[in-house]
């Protein structure tokens, strides 16, 4: 039974032969209200609870942004979630929006990222709040407690959510939700300078400033010593590099990035290739644009070059590989966190070495989505 739904106890009625069983219903729903749902009856305790779960099932019902497909998200009345054994529920109190929900928003790439319902997908995976309600074989976690929590479905006012290392991760008190919301990106970010492994006094250049982008830009300044190049294409983004600690950015709507990079590192001669090359160490992919991965092997130094690529693409990308085998690049994928890493994540922005509400650039109602 769900720990907010509760039975009277049982009465029974008639002979020995035909005995019925009845009692009534009381849902505490997921705002703490008792809300009587009826009298059930049947042939056992068993049959009293499994329907006594049916009536609790159609009982209530919650906003969600509902996608239908590309370009298509409505705002639905759904049912709330009941709790599986290994599952809590979690009243929402922020949902950040990932890349990867305008890939499937755009295009319905990556449809795993969305719950499915009965009319469609509810998106949303980087999300905070409240536990409210909590499956019978979840231990550790209570109703009350505050989580950062991952799974599909935050686009809602209230979402389940499996129980599993990964997956929900209690956040300090002064941790604000809006701020917890973005502990996700941000441990992808720290995945990603964690693999490309900086030294002190390397330069790394930072392709693409969204949120991934810029938290890799915090992480770098705020557990390491190295030189921070940023390029992007808003001047808005480059201003909050600069403000996050950036040392150089580029617009490459300006400038060639590559011709820009060279100025500001020096020219590498490259006598293996025939023509020169950077001298960055590391270059970080949070772009995913086409031609972002072979700008980056031009702008890697020789012997020890490291490309991370964190970004998901859309189009397929082009690279010269001569520069890669030459110049003996490193590329490595670099694909979410551990769930040490979202640890790590919580605890630097509640120590104040991470801000995060710079990065908070618009708040949205859920009725706001579509």
């Amino acid at each position: 039974m769900p720990r907010n739904l509760a039975l009277s106890p049982a009465h029974t009625a008639g002979d020995a032969e035909h005995t019925e069983f009845f009692a009534y219903c009381v849902l505490h729903g997921l705002d703490g209200k008792p809300k009587p749902c009826g009298k059930i009856e049947g042939k056992s305790h068993l049959y009293l609870q499994r329907a006594a779960i049916k009536v609790y099932r159609g009982s209530l019902f919650m906003k969600a942004a509902v996608y239908r497909g590309p370009r298509d998200i409505r705002i639905e009345e759904i049912p709330q979630p009941v709790p599986a054994p290994d599952e809590i529920v979690v009243r929402v109190a922020a949902c950040g929006i990932c890349g990867s929900d305008l890939h499937l928003y755009k295009l319905g790439l990556f449809p795993e990222l969305g719950r499915v319902i009965e009319t469609g997908r509810v998106l949303g995976h980087e999300l905070s709040g409240e536990v409210v309600a909590v499956g019978e074989e979840v231990s550790g976690i209570r109703v009350g407690d505050r989580v950062a929590a991952l799974g599909p479905g935050g686009f809602a006012e209230y979402v389940p959510v499996k129980v599993i290392p990964r997956s929900v991760h209690p956040i300090p008190d002064q941790l604000s939700f809006e701020e917890a919301a973005t502990i996700e990106p941000l441990a992808t970010s720290l995945h990603a300078v964690s693999l490309a492994r900086p030294a002190v006094g390397e330069t790394v250049v930072v392709q693409g400033a969204g949120i991934i982008g810029l938290g890799c830009v915090q992480v770098l300044k705020a557990l390491t010593l190295t030189r921070v190049i940023v390029i992007d294409r808003s001047s808005t983004r480059l201003a909050m590099a600069r403000q996050l600690g950036a040392d150089e950015v580029i617009d490459f709507t300006q400038t060639d990035p590559v011709e820009r990079i060279m100025e500001l590192t020096g020219r590498n001669p490259a006598p293996r290739l025939g023509f020169p090359t950077g001298n960055v160490d590391i270059v970080l992919d949070c772009a995913g644009a086409p031609v972002s991965p072979d700008q980056a092997v031009k702008m890697l130094t020789l012997s020890g070059g490291r490309l991370i690529l964190v970004a998901l693409f859309e189009q397929l990308a082009q690279v010269d590989f001569n520069y890669v085998v030459r110049n003996e690049i490193v590329i490595q994928g670099s694909w979410t966190w551990t769930p040490t890493e979202f640890r790590q994540a919580i605890q630097l922005v509640a120590s104040g070495r991470i801000d995060r509400k710079p990065l908070i650039s618009h708040r949205f109602s859920l009725d706001q989505v579509p």
